[in-house]
């Protein structure tokens, strides 16, 4: 007799995927357990790994993505489990958390559905652990903010039950999806996932139709698992919020009437709408809030001198100069700025020196072409001074408010520390600093057991962390249990430390929001690969050679060869070339490019320790990206295709 049957649903998260079966292989042990891994036509690889090297796990491998609900029915009308358990890949297990569950299953009949404590990828507990039924009054809480600033009340934190007792066992009227276990004879009785969810709400949909039968859910914390996902960036995106509260309104049209239904679909709507709004706003303020600073403070401390000046000469002038004029200046150095990528950290004295240079010979050229507005020398050249310190004081403003930390270049060292057995300690080494080339700052290992090269042992952390002040452990899970890891991270989430996880004999690094992959693995994390990536190389390529093209005349001084760089720049705009390329012939794995008039090759003062600069330059690439190796490079234009 099978006492679980767990399913996994699975969409383009390989490496997560392996990690989540790594963990449910050592919960499985004492219980007669069966696996099955549902993928949703994975481009990734998942399906040949998963046969590979979990030959034990039952794979049903789909042409194409069913959604979450359909997927999993699957697996549960095959599974033979007196227990089912939904699982996502994204999670860990700990070693004791199948028989907790279980063994609580089976000692409550009236338990319809059994859900766990959920720490997310930053130790912290995920308050989507345990959610009330959606109501209006839930929903405005939610939308309002007051179930964050009342989060112990019971009128007021009801949303996701803040007021319950984190470690206490208690019914709740909804389990987040991520992990549900539910006897058969339950599943058998409400119905399998409603399939006209296709991507979330059907947990809540479910839920509900369980306490409708007369069942209770349980939360479970005496069992801990971690969810990845809860944490990272892509939850926390647009889209995902948008596609949730679709959900959760196609749930409330379902199941409500009459005078309840109205207002928690328009509230609904109305987070809808406030989502929207709220993340282009964030979108555009994070870009904008550092020029829009800037040129108010230019304006402020030119205001100032004016008046000095003024004041110090008795010389009148223009009265649109004070406004329009000061303005102008400001601008011109905003946009020197802008040039040099100094909105963009890390931040580069020489960087914000050429730009505030560049925008003084702008102000002098203006002024030289249009007489009228040469209004005060001295004016210029006191606010260019003052553009300079003005400058690195709000770069160093723009880290601490990003980062915590007022630092001025932004290079802030990012110090791990490993806790790992001896046996893995040149492996990881290998792994992060030569394949992954993690830019970080390596302090030790901390070892379960004493060791030479060990800085101590687990039970020394808190002196350890003292001492070194690391911004990240890094655990091998080859080394720790995952109850210890997930221990661990509990207990250290205080001190905003991130984590990141090495899984057995695995070539990549997983984290809450990244997965680190070496060079050897690295295929799908290539940006390059990515459509509409290589589209905005092509509209940069374009935009940039047509600028450069009518800035010519003006500009061909700057060029070695000239004459070499108006063919290329007119090559470029025909799109024979691209502005920037490899600097050698791709591999297999590397999206392929056409020449470039300038190679990677000009990133190698910034970044001398890279390995493969071409593989850094598809793996990260931006249209930043180009631009740097663009200011870099131009005088070569056109020499390096001719030789």
């Amino acid at each position: 007799m099978i006492d679980l049957s767990v399913i996994i649903v699975s969409y383009n998260v390989k490496y997560f995927l392996r990690q989540c079966l790594q963990s449910v292989a050592r919960a499985m042990e004492g219980l007669a357990v069966e696996v099955w891994v549902v993928d949703n036509a994975s481009i990734d690889g998942s399906v040949e790994m998963v046969r590979e090297e979990f030959p034990w796990a039952k794979l049903i491998a789909n042409s194409t993505n069913l959604g979450f609900a359909k997927a999993n029915n699957q697996a549960i009308q095959l599974a033979k489990g007196r227990h089912i358990l939904l699982l996502n890949p994204d999670t860990i297990v700990q070693e004791d958390t199948f028989r907790v569950v279980v063994e609580f299953l089976d000692a409550h009949p009236e338990a319809g559905a059994v859900g766990v404590k959920i720490i997310d990828g930053q130790g912290r507990f995920s308050p989507d652990s345990r959610r009330d039924l959606p109501s209006a009054w839930n929903i405005f809480c939610k939308l309002s903010g007051l179930y964050r600033l009342f989060p112990k009340s019971r009128l007021f934190g009801r949303y996701h039950l803040t007021f319950l007792p984190e470690n206490e066992v208690s019914p709740v009227p909804v389990l987040l999806g991520a992990f549900m276990a539910l006897p058969r004879r339950v599943l058998n009785e409400v119905g399998l996932l409603d399939e006209r969810f296709f991507m979330y709400a059907e947990d809540i949909d479910l839920c509900y139709r369980i306490l409708q039968a007369g069942y209770k859910n349980y939360y479970l914390p005496t069992t801990q698992i971690v969810h990845f996902k809860g944490e990272s960036t892509k939850s926390r995106s647009l889209n995902y919020v948008l596609t949730f509260y679709k959900a959760s309104l196609q749930f409330v049209q379902k199941h409500y009437r009459g005078w309840r239904r109205l207002p928690i679909a328009f509230l609904y709507q109305i987070g809808i709408v406030s989502a929207a709004l709220f993340s282009a706003f964030k979108r555009i303020l994070n870009k904008i809030y550092l020029p829009v600073l800037e040129v108010g403070a230019l304006y402020g401390v030119g205001l100032s001198l004016f008046h000095f000046w003024k004041g110090y000469t008795g010389k009148s002038f223009y009265p649109s100069y004070e406004v329009w004029g000061l303005l102008g200046y400001a601008i011109a150095f905003m946009l020197g700025h802008a040039v040099f990528l100094n909105y963009t950290p890390p931040y580069r004295i020489r960087r914000i020196a050429a730009a505030v240079f560049i925008g003084f010979l702008m102000i002098v050229l203006v002024s030289y072409l249009i007489p009228s507005i040469n209004v005060s020398r001295f004016m210029v050249l006191a606010l260019a001074g003052a553009a300079v310190p003005l400058g690195l004081a709000l770069r160093a403003l723009d880290n601490w408010l990003r980062r915590g930390r007022l630092h001025l270049t932004g290079n802030l060292s990012h110090r791990v520390l490993v806790v790992a057995e001896p046996s893995q300690f040149a492996r990881i080494r290998r792994l992060l600093f030569e394949e992954i080339q993690y830019p970080a700052e390596f302090i030790g290992f901390v070892s379960p057991r004493s060791h030479p090269q060990a800085l101590g042992l687990p039970t020394q952390l808190p002196y350890l962390l003292d001492r070194h002040n690391p911004d990240e452990l890094i655990f091998c899970n080859t080394s720790l249990s995952s109850q210890e890891i997930i221990s661990l991270m509990m207990r250290y989430f205080y001190r905003k430390l991130s984590f990141k996880i090495i899984p057995p004999y695995a070539d990549y690094l997983i984290g809450p929001q990244s997965i680190l992959v070496s060079r050897h693995s690295l295929r799908l994390y290539l940006r390059l690969h990515q459509p509409e990536v290589l589209f905005q190389k092509k509209i940069f390529d374009l935009g940039v050679s047509l600028m450069l093209l009518m800035a010519y005349p003006f500009t061909f001084w700057i060029y070695h060869e000239p004459l070499a760089a108006l063919k290329s720049l007119f090559g470029v705009l025909l799109g024979r070339y691209h502005f920037v390329s490899y600097s050698e012939i791709p591999s297999e794995e590397m999206p392929l490019l056409k020449e470039g008039l300038l190679t990677t090759d000009f990133l190698r003062k910034h970044y001398p320790h890279t390995f493969s600069l071409d593989l850094m330059y598809a793996h990260r690439y931006s249209v930043l990206l180009d631009w740097k190796i663009l200011l870099t490079g131009l005088p070569h234009l056109g020499t390096l295709r001719s030789a």
